[in-house]
């Protein structure tokens, strides 16, 4: 695979693992040590992505 094709997974990823995370917060499923992990995975992956961020 190439190495943005990598780097865009890796962000939807990020994106979705940080959803989960504020749902879960939200929800109140897991313990809170679990819900704040998820979501800080979920960041770490969206900025370690090498996915530019083009305004307009």
């Amino acid at each position: 695979m190439k190495k943005r094709t990598l780097s865009y997974i890796q962000f939807v990823i990020g994106i979705i693992l940080a959803l989960v995370g504020a749902a879960l917060m939200f929800f109140g499923l897991l313990p809170t040590g679990a819900r704040i992990t998820i979501g800080i995975v979920g960041l770490l992956l969206i900025a370690t992505s090498r996915r530019k961020m083009d305004l307009l």
